[in-house]
């Protein structure tokens, strides 16, 4: 089977969707799910820890051991700026409280002291291009990338004034949980593969298309 190589550019819509404590997809009642197109930009920054360095030096001055341990992924750090205030979406990741008004649920979002327990998982599709942006049925290619198990979300500063208003977050990945399997819910999958123990992020091409776009979160199946 050949290879699928790809240039990317752009993005389409980001998912968030909630996790437990454990990195396992809620469900039911206690689930949401927020798919948004209102977001400017996802920075990952791999985090890694240094392998330890072995040195002992000999009776001359010179190294009779001289070795360096790999370095190891301990989390991927990730910076989200967003230009849409979607009170679920910010619920969602940072656990704070909604405000609802009158028959409309979710019309803010009140920021208070507590511990950050929050968790979700984040994905976001760019479309192909190039000479490669469709497979051989004509149909459009996108690169899939997901995190699925986030936390540690974190508001960051931002400014009223004479100005587009934007506002970031940072958060941080953990350990997958395998019960993350191809991705939350029933619905469409876009990894044929399950995440394993272990997993912090991960790209895939696929001709499957990203979600739709809407305001506010819905329930996971």
């Amino acid at each position: 089977m050949p290879e699928l190589c790809a240039s990317a550019i752009k993005g389409t819509v980001m998912r968030l969707v909630t996790v437990d404590v454990c990195g396992i997809p809620v469900t039911g009642a206690e689930s949401a799910v927020v798919v948004t197109d209102g977001f400017i930009s996802i920075a990952p920054s791999p985090q890694y820890e240094e392998g330890e360095v072995y040195q002992q030096r000999n009776a001359n001055g010179r190294f009779c051991i001289n070795e360096k341990g790999e370095p190891e992924l301990s989390r991927v750090s990730l910076a989200v700026q967003m230009c849409v205030l979607d009170p679920d979406a910010f619920v969602l990741v940072t656990g704070e409280r909604l405000l609802t008004t009158g028959g409309v649920t979710g019309t803010g979002v009140v920021g208070g002291t507590g511990l950050v327990t929050a968790r979700f998982s984040m994905e976001t599709w760019q479309k192909v291009t190039g000479p490669g942006r469709c497979n051989a049925q004509g149909q459009q290619l996108y690169v899939y990338w997901a995190w699925p198990n986030v936390g540690h979300a974190m508001i960051q500063d931002y400014s009223i004034e004479n100005g587009p208003l934007t506002m970031a977050f940072n958060a941080e990945t953990e350990d997958a949980s395998t019960f993350w399997g191809t991705g939350p819910g029933t619905g469409t999958k876009w990894i044929e593969e399950a995440v394993q123990a272990g997993d912090h992020w991960l790209f895939n091409i696929t001709s499957t298309p990203p979600p739709s776009a809407s305001c506010g979160a819905v329930l996971l199946t």
